[in-house]
């Protein structure tokens, strides 16, 4: 996954999620050349939820189905000839 400024500047690609105990563990390159490790505990994971807000939680299952889609069609189009 890579999150993008506003300029469309690549800031940070996450490379896997893992679970260490009950802590989340991300592997991460930011802006492109540093590699970093990033641990967030479950209270920082309740934290961002707060971050969202109500309305962007409910508005979550369409954005997981949109960008399903597009992954879906990004790929046949890579396989086709």
């Amino acid at each position: 996954m890579k999150m993008f400024s506003k300029d469309g500047v690549e800031m940070v690609e996450v490379k896997s999620v893992d679970l260490d105990g009950d802590q989340l563990v991300l592997k991460t390159k930011v802006m492109g050349s540093m590699a970093a490790t990033i641990v967030l505990r479950p209270h920082d994971v309740w934290e961002a939820l707060g971050l969202l807000g109500w309305g962007l939680l409910l508005r979550m299952p369409c954005i997981l189905l949109r960008g399903w889609r597009s992954h879906r069609a990004e790929r046949r189009t890579k396989t086709l000839p």
